[in-house]
Parts: structure tokens; sequence; C-alpha cells
């Protein structure tokens, strides 16, 4: 949001407003910024809270391998990405840049590191594949450099007479990590359900797979609970991915919204990967252990 336009100040009914210094579109934009900020920020913080449980059932079973550690990296630099930019939007800043950077570098950090938790969950599934561990490992790269540009296409900026900040986007820079990670997580979606539904105790019909596709049928507990978590998380995060492509190149709405995309992706990546795990210590099932034995390799060959 540009605040090229300057009023003097004896115009201004009450010149202590930082609201008064800009034009009144941008001022209405502007706040709906921070209060979007803030609920973002008091949702993430409020599920990291509910789920300290399972996180530590997390640590106690599995410790720190490197997916639990991907998991961690994802959460922490999620949340501070997000408190950085609340603190940029909400609290007198000397200096825009600094405090615009650091919320660069958390967020380059927690897209890495969700990333890297759906690499982790194809080479788990696709251990005996060479190729498709290659392509997947090659697609996470693409994606983790082209996520900086999200970071190099914000610019913060003071606003006039004030000590509160405001920012400057290049809207094509935002879009094209958002569009890039769509298509990873479609790829990584497509493959791991194929991978699943090929081990359906269904018929070999497409009518058959399409059916144990969206009900289950044909699948043990947790395999079923694997196709779901995943649709679930494809699904919702697919429709925001949409939304938010679309409302950047919209001057009417707020840019907020695209660290929102990414927290939202984040906060879903990390549920599956602690349902998924989790339901792999606690069932019993031999196809179950056939799927543990899949995490076990990831840890052991990344050790």
């Amino acid at each position: 949001m540009a605040t090229n336009s300057t009023i003097p100040q004896d115009a201004i009914l009450n010149p202590y407003t930082t609201l008064a210094f800009m034009p009144l579109n941008v001022a209405e934009q502007f706040q709906t910024v921070c209060y979007i900020n803030i609920a973002v920020f008091a949702a993430y913080a409020w599920d990291w809270l509910v789920t300290i449980p399972e996180e530590y059932q997390v640590i106690r079973k599995v410790g720190f391998k490197p997916p639990s550690i991907a998991y961690f990296g994802s959460r922490f630099a999620t949340l501070g990405s997000s408190l950085a930019n609340l603190i940029f939007r909400i609290s007198p800043i000397d200096n825009c840049e600094s405090v615009k950077y650091v919320e660069g570098i958390l967020f380059e950090i927690s897209s890495v590191a969700t990333s890297l938790l759906f690499f982790f969950r194809v080479k788990a599934v696709y251990r005996h594949s060479r190729f498709v561990i290659a392509f997947f490992g090659f697609l996470f790269l693409i994606n983790a450099g082209l996520s900086l540009l999200s970071m190099l296409g914000t610019t913060g900026i003071r606003i006039p007479y004030t000590r509160r900040c405001t920012q400057h986007i290049a809207r094509s820079y935002m879009a094209t990590p958002i569009i890039l990670t769509a298509a990873n997580d479609t790829l990584v979606f497509l493959a791991i359900s194929y991978r699943i539904l090929s081990s359906a105790m269904v018929p070999s019909t497409w009518r058959a797979r399409t059916r144990s596709f969206f009900t289950g049928d044909g699948l043990y507990r947790l395999s079923k609970a694997l196709l779901k978590g995943g649709q679930v998380y494809y699904f919702v995060t697919i429709a925001a991915d949409i939304i938010t492509v679309a409302l950047i190149f919209s001057d009417s709405v707020p840019e907020s919204l695209v660290s929102t995309y990414f927290i939202l992706a984040s906060a879903m990546a990390c549920r599956i990967f602690r349902v998924t795990l989790l339901g792999i210590i606690e069932d019993p099932q031999p196809n179950t252990a056939q799927i543990a034995s899949f995490f076990r390799s990831v840890n052991q060959s990344d050790s």
C-alpha cells in the first residue's frame, strides 16, 4: 500500500492519528490489514497451544529427526513471521525495513520447512523409486528458491509524519510462489493418492478406484486417514490459493491475505504430520506397520 499523497497538517482534525495521514480508502485498507494480522496471529498461537500435548508425544516417540525438525521449523518460523508482521503493522517502529527483513527471513524458513514436510511424505511413500524422489526433490528446490520472491517483492515504508509502517509489494512477485506451491501440492497430492489407491482392495476399474478415492473403501484405517488428510489439506489450500491469487491483483483487497495463505498451509501441513505420525505409533494393524517403516526409512536415510 503506497502512501505517496501527503496532507497538510493544518488540515487534519486529529494530527496524532496515524490514519489521518492517509487517503480515506488507503486508511480503511490499512486498518483492515491490522485486524486481519491480529486475528491470524491469535488463531495460529491458539492452534499451537491446543496441540502441545500431541507435539510432546511426537518428541517423546520420535525425537529430533529430519521430519520432526522440519515440523518444528515450520511451527516456530510461521509463528515468528506472523508475530513480526503483527509488530510491523501495529507498533511504533524506528526502522521499518529491518523489521520487514526479519519477517521475510522467517517467512522463507516457514515456507521451506512446510514444503519439506511434504517432500518427506512423498519420499516415505515412494521410498523404492529413486526417480520419483529425485523429481519431487527437484520441485522442492525450485519451490524453495522461488519463494524468495515474496521477500524480494516486499518493501517496508514509513507512513509520513508517523512512526508506523506499511508496505509496498510487487504483486507478480507475490503471486508466483503461491502458484508454484499450489502446483507442487497438486503433484504431491496426486502421487500419494495414486500410491494409496493402488493398494486398495477393490476391483481394478476406474469406477471402483474413483469410488475408493472419495469413500476410502478397500483401505486400511490408517491408509484411509492418510488419503482423507491429504484431501482436506489439498482442497482447502487450493481453494485458498485460487482466492488469494485472484485477490492479489485486486487493488481493493488487502495484500495481507498472502501471508494468511501460507500460515493456513503451515497449520494444516503440521496437523497432517501429527495425525499421521501419531496414528502410526498407536495403530497396530499390519498395513500401519508397513507405513510406519516408510517413516523410519526417512529418519534413517536422513540422519
